[in-house]
């Protein structure tokens, strides 16, 4: 599988606002050092690709992105390098941190327009005390239900609920994917 041609692969791309924990999340997902990570918000600048093996669904591509609320001039191109991405994914994670608003509804609504199965993923639940599962209110909670979208709690720090990132991954690639 390792030598499985790139345009073969399951693409899975991470979308998000800035220091959401997309690029954490993409290092705990593939177990290594693939993106950098800083508090500096805006630090990913173009997206990031890593190709591996991810059981049970076979060689993929996962990529990381820009914040989709990166500002001025740079942070244009970088939005525009992120939306580009959108073109060759095949499966998105959009990563919140907890708080959803404008940006979140934009990316859903992109993933919707192109038919991407996606799944929100909530990172950073370890800074949720005594709020298991996701620390998005219920009224997002219920409408995201209501529309038939999953959510998954994780914790790229702590490397929590990354098995039900790739089992959620697994249920949304296509058949021809696996």
């Amino acid at each position: 599988m390792q030598d499985t041609p790139r345009g073969l692969r399951l693409h899975i791309g991470i979308y998000g606002r800035r220091n959401v924990g997309k690029s954490s999340l993409l290092n705990g997902l593939v177990g290594q050092g693939a993106s950098i990570v800083s508090d500096t918000p805006g630090t990913t600048t173009d997206p990031v690709e890593k190709t591996l093996e991810l059981d049970p669904v076979g060689p993929v591509v996962f990529i990381d992105t820009a914040g989709i609320d990166d500002e001025g001039a740079l942070g244009a191109l970088r939005r525009e390098r992120s939306e580009r991405a959108l073109d060759r994914t095949d499966v998105a994670l959009l990563v919140t941190d907890g708080a959803w608003g404008r940006d979140e509804e934009a990316l859903a609504e992109a993933f919707a327009a192109r038919k991407l199965p996606y799944f929100v993923v909530t990172n950073k639940a370890d800074l949720a005390e005594g709020m298991p599962g996701s620390q998005l209110p219920a009224t997002v909670l219920d409408a995201l239900a209501g529309r038939g979208i999953a959510v998954v709690a994780a914790s790229a720090l702590l490397g929590r609920g990354l098995d039900a990132v790739r089992e959620r991954i697994a249920m949304l690639a296509p058949e021809h994917a696996i």
